[in-house]
């Protein structure tokens, strides 16, 4: 049995359950939190849910979880629950969930910077946390611990750019805690504070608090002083103008290193206080100097280590910058141990101790090295920020202050004085003084002791401190330098002279020579001076430097150490102590033989004295002193004015207390000069330099004024003022300025005065407040210029009247004075911002807060207000005011007095505020005060919605029904109100990171929706349906007569009801409430507080729609609208909203008949929104044509909507998966992105209606082809679009993407084939071209007749015709892709395609490409079966596929040039096949190929290749056609012949002769699988022929074949022997004997053509068998020549791969067989030149060697080999082969034309290089070759060969020499004399005229050329022919050395 839980609601899973092996059981995880429901009965199981995951409810048991504390919210069906731990603990928690998905994510898409930063912050954040819940903490830490946590929150977010949290005092706030206007404040506070800690500027924040401190702390003292003590003092140092700002605070230490006090161990602690705001600015340090205390010379081993122990002598300094300190926040994070180092003083020239912390913090002053401590650790203390007044931080941080913290104070006052602060210190600086030798060599060891004489008592007052806490002292001895005459000590004295001893006070300094090394007599004394702290006229002595006098002592005292015996200080006391005091004393005085004057000697100090009861200032002594002299008082007076700010606020209590006085005198005789001293002194105080003295003065009031009978003077004397403006305006508006203070006195005064005559006053004040209102009211409505001044400064400090008022007043009766006096204004003064200043203001104060005044100033405030805001004056502090007004509201506890007064506020300006805000969102007005700028924009905004969130239900009802009798009106205000919706949910009127805020705003928006949609139905729908009103309500339509006015209500009616679904439609769609674009923690929490907000409003929509009934045709124009609203998440809100589509299809149907132009709409805006806005998915698809299926069953309209259903559904699926790939800056996916373009052209292609939304992607798809250099399909991209247009003049108008003005159709297409033709010039596809040049040369020549157009196309085109012939280009290659796997796209899953890739393109470059986009797929190497076809893996199969040439008609008959007919045989091509062999029969294992069969595939694609794409899906796969061996020999021999042929020619033409060696040796040597024995052995016998009566005819081919081929190889090694070098000889010479014996062999089988068998016999019998054979081939592999072949093929450049099988025929088909006879005027050696590429195949005893050509589909078999075994590569060079033409009337190529001479130009030729493929079914080709780029048409070709030799045949070159036919000798003509060459290997490098040389051309014999040209095929069987003995190469020459000399 399951019941609720009442306590467990929360729980922590403590270890793993599965759920699996119970029913409905929840999977949990360590550390998951989980929300408890219900548990059983006996308490083991619980039912819930985890909060992750709340839609998964599931039991678990109760052992594995552990139950927290928690909060419950919304008890019962949808409660939440919430760890009961601090708010700020579980902030941080959900914060560290949500930056941990960004850290994520930031790591990788490899954001480092904010990884970096995102880091720090979360380890700095969990470091924190951890501290919060360790409760180790006090409150005060705790506090100023959770300060800082949210700060780093708020920092964090605000660099992440997510959502700001409103706070208050660092507490969240939550949007439905607070009135919305007061939420908004919020929310620009905590933005304000964020800025200011993410600026890190702190004294911005700081400005508001006057005082500052620095508490410190001497944690340990880590010098090392030999056991003597020191003195440690610290002061604050400002370095700007390099003086002490604070006084110094005293650490003693003792001999063992620590305090004397063993208390303060580790504590010795100070408070650094009153630092104003300025010094934060300032450069402060902190300076550390060390004094110790023993001998003169610590030394004990020196004369001077063995005096007396008492000496002050220099140790160290050191100094530490406070920077960062000074601007840290006031946080515990700053409360860090830093440490001092400490510099040493140099014992020898101590005497820069007292400037070396100038040197330390300037390196730069000083060039002399300072010693430090090498054995010291320094000082360490720990420093922290305190801001505040202290007495209140002693209250917040009492812990801080029991630790017997010491206060050092601020070396002049504070910024703020406050009454009471009594304050009387001296402070002397002893700077430096100048003292004669004396006649010796040595300087003095000068100590200075001070002593503060009282001249009553002739004795040492103890008043000189030393440090806070330590006991005053008599005397002071300064620290001792050695022999110098001018020490500086630079040492601050603190004196706390009682006030009544300063007048008979002195000061006395004693100097002392201090010697080491005497017994007696240690200290000699040789000197004084004095000063006296009160001058003659009464005044203290002045700040500032003093040089006093230095005084020999008499002979009786010089000697003398005991201090204490000085004679009586009147004998010195008349004489000067400086020069400013000469003048004071007479010549005698100054001649006192007792103290002869030293006139050479001069002792300087500095001396300030901060007291605030002594005075500088003789003024202000004469005011002080007003009873002694009562003569003097009105001229005392007068002088007030004169007195300097600094000295009033020194002892501002003592004035204020001495005016008043003498006030309550004689009030008759100096009334008037006090008045006008008071308005002085506080004209002082709002100085900006005084102005924080302006709480002293408050405080003054309140505590310490004293003036009961005040009151009566000072009203009567403000209102006679007021009265008598004309005399002085210029000071009465100074006495204004001085108004509330002046009152502030009254009003105190006046509450002195009740108490001291126990209530009883005499009644008159009353009277004389509202008289001088009265005046005040009538001084506000005069209107001269001259008055303006002043009634603004009464204005403005007016309210503070009224508040003091309100301590003897009620309150009735001071907003009645306040108002009267507000409304006295007049509107036309220009004083409205003053006026509504001073009402905002009471708005704030407690006046509004009392309901019997908030009752008069409301009516009143409203009145002013809506004027204002209607005529858009004072917008910012009108509606500040209205928002004031609103907050002092709760809108959950309003009263049924304050709900009236809602009432009240509504009827005044909802319409005002509507109609304000509706005229600023259009406004574009720029500046911070203009209505439309965003601050204000966003104002306005809080207001109205704050009203509308206080509106209850009667609200809207009365508001409602006031309008309802005029139709038209409410009409107006719905209108508005819409619209004003529409512009807040859609612009952006907060910021974007203030989502508390969007979200309380769209929570009012949708409750005052539900009110204000029933006048939409209640009283507008029968205006839309065009139906009288009921009786009950007021109808328009009563008066047949008032059609006009019907119709524009009827218009209005519409309109109100179209703003409402857009509206609706604009507040679903918006992007804050679009919670799936949300990370999971925020999503969470927005679900968790509000729901989510769309589907009460949609379902709202719905039902509002449904209420329009027979009227909804009028709304069908807003599909667009709807369509948006079914696209946002949520499959029952698109369930709700989809109906309404098949509403508007019904209506669409029902007024046209058809869905036309319903279907462009949907169409057009569903592009819009998938792919633009990125809206919808597959769910949609199938829920759209799911759900408008059923809403139309049953419909007239059921088969067209059906059609139009289906149609849509498909777009969105071609749209969604364009979508899904497309990314502007994305570069990867770019296969789907192209195919997706395509399939949604082809799409959109079938409505011309779409052509617009067609051209969009057909520009895309070109952007995407041009990203690559794809010109050739870029070019047919744009061809698709010329396609489209005509010839016409018709005027066109612009795309609406901008690439094409308004223009005429044919000056469109003629800039589309300008373009097209530039593409295919780029993509070398000139063959396409040329009808586009012709189409406009005829335009150009019979219609536009523009001869000058005519002549540059003609030019392209002949440009086109010259490149055709002489650039060459390399063939395409072609492979076959296949996808498997049910994961993949639709458009790609199980399908095929024809891939047409880059010359040098392999099967591993495609793979690559494809997994791009695809990057789970695996490469599939076997035949894919039905598993893998439907499973969810994803297979790529790759291979490359052969072309079948079309057929060009125009060629028949003709002898076309190789170069046009090789264009065709690549390209417009869409059949393609592949083989694959198989054994049939038995396998003969000496002759595999004898039962090796080919396996024909043949592919048809959708369209020729090249076109829109690289690519084409196969529509057909043709199977079953099988090539036997003998058709494969015949296709092998026709490759081979071609190849040959055509390396021949580029050894003939480029030199080229490394291919023409290499594949010599796969001909000649060819031992294995192939080759000319081979052939003759299986199909070249009797035997063959009778088992195969049909293949006669293949036979008798394969013969000629084999006859022809070698006439080629007889030519190939005629050409080879001229080119070579002495290197490659003998493996030339071998390839001679090979073919020689090659020959006599089929010679040998033709003269004993015997049947095969006997052949066998013969063989038998010679001991030769078949394997012996086969060994012997093997063993040519192994001779020299082979390895120098090896050697070769290993120096070149191009790494040995497998072989491509090639694309194109090379060869005629048929050719007449001969012997050849050469042309007349051409070289005999120069034969065949083929205009192709192909590889050159070698072959090794572990291979088979075999090549592949391009071939020619004869009647018999229309097919080409696949090569399918390795072979070496080795690229070669295309360039220039003459057109052949045939003569004599045969069909062998001709021998080219006669090149150009060296030197000469010849004609346009590229270069390039082509690759060979693997294996046609294998799926991993090898390594790419690297490309040869060809050369351009117009440049010059190279210079012509020189002798290559063998290491130059291993470069690679990109441009090829050229043999020309002067430098190819006939046989009747001598060799070329050979000249040296460079032997050295240049890999990679360029091949010039210099690094070649001359060819040596050796030429065969002509018995050798005949014997070899001759050669007879047997019909028979053939014999063995006798091998040869193997024979030794000659050895291979050495290279010869460069010579100098390289000219030709």
């Amino acid at each position: 049995m399951w019941v609720r839980t009442t306590e467990k609601k929360y729980g922590i899973a403590i270890c793993n359950f599965d759920g699996e092996n119970v029913e409905h059981g929840l999977k949990l995880e360590i550390g998951q939190a989980v929300h408890i429901i219900e548990e059983t009965e006996d308490k083991s199981w619980l039912r819930g849910c985890a909060i992750k995951r709340k839609d998964q409810l599931g039991i678990f048991p109760s052992n594995t979880i552990h139950i927290k504390k928690c909060i419950v919210e919304n008890d019962g069906r949808y409660e939440t629950v919430l760890p009961a731990e601090d708010p700020i603990g579980r902030e941080v928690t959900s914060v560290l969930r949500e930056w941990d998905m960004i850290l994520k994510n930031a790591y990788v898409v490899g954001n480092t910077r904010d990884f970096s930063i995102l880091q720090l912050l979360m380890e700095k954040l969990m470091e924190l946390r951890l501290e919060l819940i360790s409760g180790l903490l006090t409150q005060e830490q705790t506090r100023e611990l959770k300060k800082e946590i949210t700060g780093r929150i708020d920092q964090g977010n605000n660099q992440l750019e997510l959502d700001l949290v409103p706070r208050i005092g660092g507490e969240m706030v939550a949007g439905d805690a607070c009135n919305i206007y007061q939420l908004y404040k919020i929310h620009l506070r905590s933005s304000e504070d964020t800025k200011y800690m993410s600026s890190g500027t702190a004294l911005e924040g700081m400005q508001t608090i006057l005082s500052h401190h620095i508490y410190f702390n001497m944690k340990n003292f880590g010098c090392a002083l030999a056991g003597e003590e020191a003195d440690v003092y610290f002061t604050l140092y400002n370095a700007s103008n390099q003086t002490y700002f604070s006084e110094r605070y005293l650490a003693k230490i003792n001999k063992q290193g620590v305090s004397n006090n063993v208390e303060m161990i580790g504590k010795q602690s100070t408070i650094f206080c009153d630092l104003g705001n300025q010094d934060l600015l300032k450069d402060i340090y902190l300076a550390c100097h060390i004094v110790r205390i023993g001998r003169m010379n610590p030394n004990p081993s020196t004369t001077l280590g063995r005096g007396p122990k008492d000496y002050r002598r220099p140790f160290g300094v050191g100094v530490l910058s406070l920077s960062d300190l000074l601007t840290a926040d006031n946080s515990s994070s700053n409360e860090k141990e830093k440490p001092i180092k400490i510099t040493l003083v140099n014992t020898n020239t101590d005497n820069d101790f007292s400037t070396l912390h100038e040197t330390l913090i300037t390196p730069g002053k000083s060039s002399k090295s300072l010693p430090t401590s090498t054995t010291n650790l320094g000082v360490i203390i720990e420093m922290r920020m305190l801001h505040g007044e202290l007495e209140q931080l002693k209250i917040e941080k009492p812990l801080l202050f029991k630790q017997n913290v010491s206060i050092t104070r601020k070396l002049g006052f504070a910024d703020v004085i406050m009454p009471g602060d009594v304050r009387n210190d001296l402070y002397v600086v002893l700077d430096r003084a100048i003292f004669d030798r004396g006649g010796k060599t040595a300087g003095k060891n000068v100590e200075v002791t001070v002593c503060v004489i009282d001249r009553s008592n002739m004795r040492k007052m103890p008043c000189i401190c030393l440090g806070d806490g330590e006991k005053p002292v008599e005397e002071y001895k300064s620290v001792v330098y050695r022999h110098t005459n001018q020490p500086r000590w630079n040492e601050i004295i603190k004196l706390m002279i009682p006030i009544d001893k300063f007048n008979d006070t002195h000061i006395r300094f004693e100097f002392r020579h201090c010697s080491g090394n005497r017994a007696n007599n240690m200290r000699k004394l040789f000197g004084m001076s004095f000063v006296k702290l009160m001058k003659g006229d009464g005044t203290t002595l002045h700040d500032g430097p003093h040089e006093l006098y230095v005084y020999t002592l008499p002979d009786k005292l010089r000697n003398c150490t005991d201090h204490n015996r000085f004679e009586n200080p009147s004998a010195y006391l008349v004489l000067p102590f400086s020069t400013t005091d000469t003048a004071n004393k007479s010549i005698n005085a100054q001649n006192n033989s007792n103290y002869p004057r030293s006139p050479r000697e001069f002792f300087h100090i500095q001396t300030t004295i901060c007291s605030t009861k002594l005075t500088q200032n003789v003024n202000l002594l004469d005011l002080l002193r007003w009873k002694k002299n009562p003569n003097t008082v009105i001229d005392t007076l007068r002088r007030l004015s004169k007195v300097g700010g600094q000295d009033i606020v020194r002892i501002l209590q003592d004035v204020l207390d001495t005016l008043f006085s003498i006030l309550d005198d004689n009030p008759e005789k100096y009334a008037d000069l006090v008045f006008k001293g008071l308005i002085y002194i506080i004209g002082v105080l709002r100085d900006s330099r005084f102005k924080s003295f302006t709480t002293v003065l408050d405080t003054y009031i309140e505590r310490h004024f004293s003036g009961a009978l005040a009151h009566k003077y000072l009203l009567s004397y403000l209102q006679r003022v007021t009265e008598n403006l004309r005399i002085d305006h210029d000071y009465a508006s100074s006495a204004f300025s001085s108004f509330h203070f002046l009152f502030k006195f009254c009003i105190r005064s006046r509450i002195l005065y009740e108490q001291t005559t126990g209530g009883k006053g005499d009644g008159r004040f009353v009277s004389d407040v509202r008289s001088l209102f009265s005046s005040i009211k009538d001084f506000m409505k005069r209107d001269e210029d001259y008055v303006r001044k002043a009634q603004s400064t009464l204005l403005e400090n007016c309210y503070i009247v009224f508040i003091e008022l309100q301590k003897l007043l009620s309150a009735l009766d001071v907003s009645t004075l306040m108002m009267e006096t507000i409304e006295s204004v007049p509107q036309s003064s220009g004083l409205t911002g003053v006026k509504l200043k001073c009402l905002s203001q009471a708005i704030k104060g407690k006046l509004f807060t009392d309901s019997s005044s908030r009752s008069y100033i409301l009516p009143l405030s409203l009145g002013i207000l809506s004027s204002l805001i209607k005529g858009e004056q004072e917008l910012r502090i009108c509606l500040s005011i209205v928002g004031d007004i609103l907050a002092s509201y709760k809108d959950l506890t309003l009263t049924e007095y304050e709900s009236n007064e809602i009432q009240l506020i509504v009827n005044a300006l909802i319409g005002i505020l509507l109609n304000t805000l509706l005229h600023i969102q259009k406004d574009q007005t720029v500046g911070p005060n203009a209505p439309g700028s965003p601050s204000i924009v966003s104002l306005c905004t809080s207001c109205f919605i704050c009203l509308l969130k206080l509106m209850k239900e009667g609200h809207y009802e009365f508001l409602i029904s006031s309008m309802a009798h005029d139709l038209e009106k409410l009409c107006g205000f719905l209108l508005r109100l819409f619209c004003v919706f529409e512009h807040l949910v859609t612009m952006d009127i907060f910021s974007k990171d203030w989502m508390v805020m969007k979200m309380a705003l769209n929570i009012v928006i949708l409750s005052s929706t539900q009110y204000f949609c029933q006048p939409l139905h209640t009283y507008l729908i029968d205006a839309v349906q065009n139906e009288p009103h009921s009786k009950d309500s007021q109808s328009i339509y009563e008066t047949p007569h008032d059609e006009g006015v019907r119709s524009r209500i009827i218009s209005h009616c519409i309109e109100v009801w179209n703003r409402f679904f857009k509206f609706a439609s604009c507040f679903l769609t918006q992007p804050c409430l679009q919670l799936e674009t949300f990370t999971v923690e925020k999503r969470s929490k927005i679900q968790d507080k509000y729901g989510d907000l769309r589907e009460p409003m949609a379902f709202h929509a719905v039902s509002m729609w449904d209420k329009l009934g027979s009227t909804k045709a009028e709304f069908k124009s807003k599909t667009s609208l709807f369509l948006g609203v079914t696209l946002v998440p949520g499959s029952e809100l698109r369930k709700a909203v989809l109906p309404i589509i098949s509403d508007i299809m019904d209506c669409e149907f029902q007024s046209k008949g058809n869905f036309s132009q319903l279907e462009d709409d949907l169409s057009d805006k569903l592009d819009q929104f998938v792919v633009q806005e990125r809206k919808g998915d597959n769910n949609y698809r199938d829920l759209f044509e799911s759900v408008l299926m059923q809403q139309s069953k049953g419909k007239d309209w059921e088969e067209k909507g059906v059609h139009l259903i289906g149609k849509i559904a498909q777009l969105l699926e071609r749209l969604i998966d364009y979508r899904n790939v497309v990314s502007i800056n994305n570069e990867d996916k770019r296969f789907m992105k192209i195919s997706c373009i395509y399939n949604l052209m082809n799409f959109l292609y079938q409505d011309r209606s779409k052509r617009d939304t067609w051209a969009r992607h057909i520009y895309r798809l070109h952007e995407l082809h041009l990203r690559k250099d794809e010109h050739t399909e870029a070019a047919f991209t744009l061809l698709e679009l010329a396609k489209t247009y005509n010839w016409s003049d018709n005027l066109i108008p612009e795309d609406s993407y901008g690439r094409f003005p308004q223009q005429k159709e044919r000056e469109r297409k003629e800039i589309l084939y300008n373009k097209i033709l530039v593409h295919l010039d780029k993509g070398q596809v000139w063959e396409c071209g040329i009808p586009l040049c012709k189409e406009l040369a005829d335009l150009y020549e019979n219609k536009l007749y523009n001869y000058k157009k005519l002549s540059t196309i003609l030019k392209t085109q002949a440009d086109f015709f010259t490149k055709i012939l002489d650039v060459k280009r390399l063939p395409p290659i072609y492979f076959l892709v296949e996808f498997f796997g049910k994961s993949f796209p639709a458009i790609k899953r199980n399908k095929c395609f024809i891939f047409r890739g880059n010359p040098c393109d392999k099967v591993a470059n495609i793979l690559q490409s494809l997994q791009a986009d695809f990057p789970n797929a695996q490469p599939l190497s076997f035949k894919a079966d039905d598993s893998i076809k439907n499973g969810q893996a994803q297979y790529i199969s790759v291979r490359q596929v052969n072309v079948t040439a079309s057929e060009n008609s125009r060629f028949k008959g003709h002898n076309v040039p190789h170069e046009i007919t090789l264009f065709y045989q690549g390209n417009e091509v869409n059949e393609f096949f592949y083989d694959r062999p198989f054994q049939k029969g038995v396998e003969d294992k000496s002759m595999p190929m004898k039962s090796m069969w080919l396996d024909r595939i043949t592919l048809k694609t959708t369209f020729r290749l090249p076109g829109v794409l690289k690519w084409a899906e196969v529509t057909q796969i043709i199977t079953g056609e099988k090539i036997s061996p003998l058709k494969i020999a015949v296709e092998t021999m026709k490759k081979t012949s071609a190849e040959l042929e055509l390396l021949n020619y580029n050894a003939k033409t480029y030199g080229v002769v490394e291919p023409l060696t290499m594949k010599l040796s796969g001909v000649v040597q060819a031992q294995v699988s192939g080759g000319i024995t081979v052939y003759r052995d299986i199909f070249l016998t009797e035997s063959y022929a009778e088992d195969n009566p049909d293949d006669d005819d293949i036979i008798q081919e394969l013969k000629n074949l084999i006859e022809d081929q070698f006439r080629i190889l007889s030519e190939c090694i005629i050409v080879h022997s001229r080119l070579i070098d002495d290197t490659l000889r003998p493996l030339h010479d071998e390839f001679k004997r090979q073919l020689l014996e090659l020959k006599r062999s089929i010679q040998h089988d033709t003269s004993s053509p015997g049947p095969l068998p006997e052949r066998k016999e013969s063989l038998n019998r010679l001991g030769i068998k078949n394997e012996d054979r086969s060994n012997k081939s093997k063993s040519v592999f192994h001779t020299p020549e082979t390895q120098a072949l090896r050697n070769m093929a290993r120096r070149t450049s191009t790494p040995v791969i497998p072989m491509r099988e090639p694309n194109t025929r090379l060869i005629p088909k048929s050719y007449k067989r001969g012997p050849v006879s050469p042309r007349k005027n051409s070289d005999p050696g120069l034969m065949i030149g083929q205009d192709a590429l192909s590889g050159i195949g070698t072959s090794d005893s572990s291979s088979t060697s075999s090549s592949s050509i391009p071939h020619t589909r004869d009647s018999g078999s229309s097919s080409s080999l696949d090569i399918n075994n390795s072979t070496f590569y080795r690229s070669s060079i295309i360039s220039n082969v003459s057109n052949r033409s045939s003569s004599d009337g045969d069909t062998f190529p001709s021998i080219p034309p006669p090149l150009p001479k060296r030197g000469g130009s010849r004609p346009n030729s590229g270069t390039g290089s082509t690759s060979s493929g693997s294996r046609s079914d294998s799926p991993i080709p090898e390594t790419d070759p690297p490309a040869v780029p060809p050369r351009k048409v117009n440049e010059a070709p190279p210079p012509l060969p020189r002798k290559i030799s063998s290491s130059n045949l291993s470069r690679r070159s990109g441009e090829m020499p050229v043999i020309t036919r002067e430098t190819l000798p006939t046989t009747h003509e001598n060799p070329v004399p050979s000249r040296p060459v460079d032997s050295g290997i240049y890999s990679g490098s360029e091949t010039s005229l210099k690094d070649i040389g001359e060819i040596q051309i050796t030429v065969p014999s002509n018995e050798e050329l005949n014997g070899l040209l001759s050669v007879q095929i047997p019909v028979g069987g053939t014999a063995e022919p006798e091998v040869p003995p193997k024979r030794t190469p000659p050895p291979v020459p050495s290279r010869p050395k460069r010579t100098s000399d390289h000219s030709q």
